[in-house]
């Protein structure tokens, strides 16, 4: 079976574009929000971090618009941030990254993508970025405040998000995140209220934080995902 025809029979979590007659069948089709999030139209000469690339969307995005383009994933699930209750006792063979690496090929992508945690990515291991996107990545995290922390770091220009907020806590005049780890369906811990991101933004090192949008992705399975977009910047 030749490559194409291999991705073809693949299950995809983004639906991308990899030849004319080769478009994926993916759970997200991010093609109609790719304007929402901001992205300069040329980015040539800019270094650009892609956090938690799975089947790699944004990364080669950034890419066809000129960027030098690093990606972060993890390749074995053991690794992945479980509740206690909902780790699984038995894994895949086969290593997270096979959807970006037939990607990667089929496009013919230099897109560079690294085996790391972005708890344990730095400045003196990766360098640093002129534009960091980060899309529904940081809900599924124990720990969204160090990684926060961690890309305000990496980021030397605009830190790009979009993430799942909670509709029912963003009615409260203040700032909180909502707990949801108890939930045996989904793999995500805390789900933060629209205010609340902003705040974790400024807190983990951003001085300049704007909200660009906010809207709502269906993914093919008609599960709908209320996203708040924001642009982070350092002073």
């Amino acid at each position: 079976m030749d490559l194409a025809e291999s991705a073809r029979q693949r299950r995809w979590y983004h639906t991308m574009e990899l030849a004319p007659d080769l478009t994926t069948d993916g759970w997200f089709d991010l093609r109609p929000h790719v304007d929402r999030y901001g992205l300069p139209e040329s980015m040539e000469g800019m270094r650009a971090l892609d956090v938690g690339t799975w089947d790699g969307f944004w990364a080669f995005e950034m890419e066809r618009r000129g960027a030098d383009v690093v990606a972060l994933d993890l390749d074995d699930e053991r690794d992945l941030d479980w509740q206690p209750r909902n780790r699984p006792e038995t894994f895949p063979d086969e290593p997270r990254g096979a959807g970006f690496r037939m990607a990667h090929e089929l496009l013919g992508s230099k897109v560079e993508r690294i085996n790391l945690s972005i708890y344990n990515a730095t400045p003196e291991e990766i360098g640093q970025f002129d534009v960091v996107l980060c899309g529904n990545v940081l809900i599924h995290l124990r720990d969204q405040l160090l990684a926060l922390e961690r890309i305000a770091n990496l980021c030397s220009g605009t830190f790009v998000t979009s993430e799942e907020y909670d509709t029912l806590s963003s009615l409260l005049p203040f700032s909180v995140a909502r707990y949801r780890a108890d939930r045996p369906a989904a793999v995500v811990f805390w789900q933060p209220s629209k205010k609340t991101w902003g705040k974790m933004l400024w807190t983990a090192g951003f001085d300049r934080v704007e909200v660009k949008e906010r809207f709502t992705m269906e993914a093919n399975d008609g599960l709908k995902v209320k996203q708040i977009l924001h642009h982070a910047h350092k002073s």
